[in-house]
């Protein structure tokens, strides 16, 4: 909640692996070349698809079973907070 100006997703009904949805000025691509740069890993929508739509090019991956999940979610948290703001002159 603290970041659904960025992000959007729904709970999943099984498993550890989630789509979420980027909502800001950049495609999941670029988000994950950008996180990729700061040792956070997604798989952008192109992992999980044979053909990129505008429907899916804002969705990426994320499995949350690993026991470092919550340094990942900190490592995230954190990003989000240093370009948050430039999301917001760029939309």
């Amino acid at each position: 909640n603290k970041y659904k100006e960025w992000f959007e997703w729904i709970r999943p009904n099984a498993g550890a692996i989630c789509f979420v949805k980027f909502k800001g000025p950049l495609t999941s691509e670029q988000l994950g070349k950008l996180l990729a740069d700061a040792s956070i890993s997604i798989k952008p929508a192109y992992c999980f698809t044979d053909e990129i739509t505008q429907e899916v090019e804002n969705y990426f991956r994320v499995g949350f079973g690993e026991k470092k999940m919550p340094l990942a979610l900190d490592a995230l948290e954190k990003f989000v907070g240093e370009h948050q703001e430039q999301w917001r002159r760029c939309s």
